[in-house]
């Protein structure tokens, strides 16, 4: 499962990056992103219209398989989903995520931070649901796509997320394709030399911590 990511990035690189027509509610500078924490995605709001707003990540209920991650087979699977997929979508802005492995004589496993080779600020495929509470107010969550992992990653991150290409965002955020068999053509399957991992402070294991230093590549010596 993808449990953690970064989005160091600023508001108006995102905006620029996704072709954001507004900003309505945006976070930056975010190391450590655990699931229920509130983080920006970009969506098409009512009038169709491309804009930043805020989401949860981490659908209802919270405890559910399919909250924090869905996998691409998954949207076909499944006709809560499903629905959702062909009217609710949303790009998730990363700069990388984490996963956790085995390194040298080290007895817990070691934080990685994973990045694209090339691409330091991604957009990564999720689905969305909107809902108001009693009193009115909206309420957004979403989930984020992966796929399973092929390669020499798959040892120690089994899953990584569904990362869109500049025409694969275009295409999923494109309001009027309701089409999820059309649409798989832009969910890419990551491979892993298009990706580079290296050790972090395991502090990002603590989902208070939000620091600079949960990117910051650690020189570790095991000699």
């Amino acid at each position: 499962m993808i449990g953690r990511f970064s989005l160091k990035a600023e508001v108006s690189d995102v905006a620029e990056q996704f072709r954001v027509n507004r900003v309505e509610q945006a976070h930056s500078e975010r190391y450590n992103v655990v699931p229920t924490q509130v983080v920006s995605v970009v969506m098409n709001d009512r009038h169709q219209e491309r804009v930043i707003q805020e989401a949860r990540w981490g659908m209802f209920p919270f405890w559910a398989k399919d909250s924090v991650n869905t996998s691409k087979a998954d949207i076909r699977r499944k006709p809560f989903l499903h629905e959702l997929a062909k009217r609710s979508r949303c790009i998730i802005p990363c700069t990388g995520f984490y996963g956790a492995k085995l390194v040298g004589q080290e007895r817990d496993p070691r934080a990685m931070h994973i990045v694209m080779q090339g691409r330091p600020l991604f957009g990564i495929a999720g689905i969305m649901d909107c809902f108001r509470n009693a009193q009115g107010k909206e309420y957004r969550v979403f989930t984020m796509l992966t796929e399973e992992t092929l390669g020499h990653m798959s040892e120690w991150q089994p899953t990584l997320p569904v990362v869109l290409d500049e025409e694969g965002v275009e295409a999923w955020l494109n309001p009027h394709e309701r089409n999820i068999d059309l649409l798989q053509v832009y969910l890419p399957r990551l491979e892993s030399y298009q990706l580079k991992a290296y050790p972090v402070t395991n502090d990002v294991h603590n989902e208070q911590y939000d620091a600079p230093d949960c990117i910051r590549e650690l020189k570790i010596d095991y000699a």
